[in-house]
């Protein structure tokens, strides 16, 4: 099996350089979104901590998470959750 692998030399490898069985960690960024008060349109309005608000549908109660407070995901609420609320104005 050792015929098969190929190892560098680690004495031939400079300071500078990374050793190539170096993992690199996917960091993923945490985006806390704000309340706009243009989300009243979409019947939401927020609750929790004012950091990180949480939308909360006014006509249900029903509260989603920050990561869903985009206007496009709040109007979907709206249409498929309430569609005969949808037309109306705020």
């Amino acid at each position: 099996m050792d015929k098969f692998l190929r190892r560098k030399d680690s004495s031939s490898r400079t300071d500078d350089e990374e050793p190539s069985t170096s993992v690199t960690k996917n960091i993923k960024k945490v985006v806390k979104r704000k309340y706009d008060e243009d989300y009243i349109k979409y019947g939401f309005s927020w609750c929790g901590d004012e950091k990180a608000p949480r939308p909360q549908c006014i006509i249900c109660g029903d509260q989603q998470s920050n990561e869903s407070m985009v206007p496009s995901k709040l109007k979907r609420h709206l249409y498929s959750s309430h569609p005969s609320c949808a037309n109306k104005d705020k």
